[in-house]
């Protein structure tokens, strides 16, 4: 989606909630990140599981935030959803909010 839609000012940043003090899951989400030549900015969270789920009201990760160019947003939480996160339907939201000015 960043490749097809950055032109039109998709801007996407990935969060990676991995404990930060475990190196083996920081280096396993970096060499994750290489192998697939990740084409947008990849962040590490360096806060306590309980700062972020508390804060971000979700639990249990994937989960999508979608912001449009006035700061209003939907988000998408995995564990809504009993067959996973429609992504078409998050797809029509991000087209959506790309065709408002």
């Amino acid at each position: 989606m960043h490749k097809k839609l950055a032109d039109k000012g998709l801007v996407v940043i990935s969060v990676s909630l991995d404990p930060p003090d475990d190196k083996g899951m920081v280096k396993e989400a970096n060499d994750f990140l290489r192998k697939v030549k990740s084409p947008f900015r990849n962040l590490l969270l360096d806060e306590s599981d309980e700062l972020w789920s508390k804060r971000l009201n979700f639990n249990i990760p994937p989960c999508y935030y979608i912001f449009d160019r006035q700061g209003k947003w939907v988000r998408y939480r995995g564990s809504d959803y009993d067959d996973g996160i429609p992504y078409d339907q998050m797809d029509k939201v991000v087209l959506k909010m790309l065709s408002e000015k």
